[in-house]
């Protein structure tokens, strides 16, 4: 299969999509993310995050000959006399307007649905092996990942039966075009009417397999792939009967870097948000969870800190045995240690929320919580922070300082 120039694109783009610390909190919106389903353990959903490429560099708009409307661009893109050249222009040239501007972009929107361009961009990956459209393969994922950051056209692509489309190229030969079907499929997927579809065993299936790339930045395109489609109840149980928490656990090694470790925290965190007793059995029995306490340590990164905060807090919730774990492999302590030292929101908060999972029901790490000083850490927090908490902060705050008073 011929690819067009321009691939380099979309390892650019990987490069962008490193887990951000202010998705672990269940904000919802975010970079390579946004907006996610339900509930923190039984209140805080799983944070997901949308993927966006950089923007190419021509712009259809300067080209003379042709008109930059999105009615124009979706012609363009149709005509069969329409030149190769061309109709990569108008493929880069279909973007959303400018990020400020939030009325523009919902009428730039509904504009892209109306002219069909999303299933002209569909076309072209349906009809990759003609050697025309094989040149347009980059540029129109390259465009589909950018677009679909929108969820009226991420609810579109739904419609028009995307993941169906997207799914093969997860095992292409080529790592490129996994890494590229990844991240749209992550962000379609971030869509709750998507749930069925991206929950299918051969979806889950497909993007689990992705994982055993021997490149990090496939391997982490794919763990966030794994992360967006963990954040519906169905997507979490095909994952874990596929054996998500073994294979997305693995990754926690020291032998791979920072953001691949980090990006697997946070998807391991979504994996366990339903709570369910066997896979946090799984986590520790694996080993994942001693190296989740050993990527709490303030030798790693903060964005590396709140991952792994953010999957203990959904891996040890009512487990006395994986609370048990977390207090002997020092956990307790790093958490508390976060707490004190001034961290970001993001780490703060899944600290927060890391420590009252651990000591729920659990009255030795709550004495242990009390005779190593924590109740003074919680109560500076509440005193010198307590007024720019987010809700979820809060509510970790309040519920620990009633089980240690």
């Amino acid at each position: 299969m011929l690819i067009s120039r321009g691939l380099a694109l979309v390892t650019a783009s990987l490069r962008r999509c490193g887990p951000r610390a202010r998705l672990h909190v269940g904000q919802l919106s975010a970079p390579c993310s946004t907006q996610s389903p339900g509930a923190l353990g039984s209140t805080i959903a799983p944070p997901l995050w949308r993927s966006t490429p950089p923007i190419a560099a021509r712009s259809f708009a300067t080209d003379t000959t042709l008109s930059s409307s999105v009615f124009d661009l979706a012609q363009a893109l149709k005509a069969k006399e329409t030149t190769t050249e061309d109709r990569v222009a108008a493929i880069n040239a279909l973007d959303l307007g400018p990020a400020v501007d939030k009325e523009a972009k919902e009428r730039r929107a509904l504009e892209l649905v109306d002219s069909d361009a999303l299933a002209a961009l569909l076309g072209f990956l349906q009809d990759s092996d003609t050697i025309a459209s094989s040149h347009l393969l980059v540029p129109a994922f390259l465009a589909l990942i950018r677009l679909s950051t929108e969820p009226l056209l991420a609810q579109e692509l739904v419609r028009l039966g995307a993941p169906s489309i997207l799914t093969p190229f997860l095992t292409q030969s080529d790592p490129r075009l996994q890494a590229a079907a990844c991240l749209a499929l992550g962000n379609v997927a971030l869509e709750p009417i998507a749930a069925n579809v991206v929950s299918s065993g051969n979806v889950v299936g497909a993007a689990l397999s992705v994982l055993a790339s021997p490149h990090e930045a496939i391997k982490r395109a794919a763990a966030t792939c794994v992360a967006n489609i963990a954040g519906s109840a169905q997507g979490r149980r095909q994952i874990l009967e596929q054996d998500g928490v073994l294979l997305v656990g693995e990754l926690l090694a020291d032998d791979y870097s920072e953001p691949l470790r980090s990006a697997a925290a946070f998807a391991l965190g979504n994996m366990l948000s339903g709570r369910d007793i066997e896979a946090q059995d799984l986590l520790r029995e694996s080993g994942a969870l001693p190296a989740l306490v050993l990527l709490l340590s303030p030798a790693f990164a903060e964005d590396m800190n709140s991952s792994a905060a953010w999957a203990v807090h959904h891996g040890v919730h009512l487990n006395p045995a994986s609370q048990a774990l977390v207090a002997e492999a020092g956990g307790l302590a790093l958490l508390v240690q976060h707490l004190a030292s001034g961290a970001t929101e993001a780490l703060q908060t899944n600290a927060l929320l890391a420590l009252e999972s651990a000591v729920l029901s659990n009255e030795e790490n709550q004495d242990w919580c009390r005779e190593n000083g924590t109740v003074v850490v919680l109560q500076r927090v509440q005193e010198l922070e307590g007024g720019e908490l987010n809700s979820n902060a809060k509510r970790a705050l309040t519920g620990l300082l009633g089980l240690l008073d």
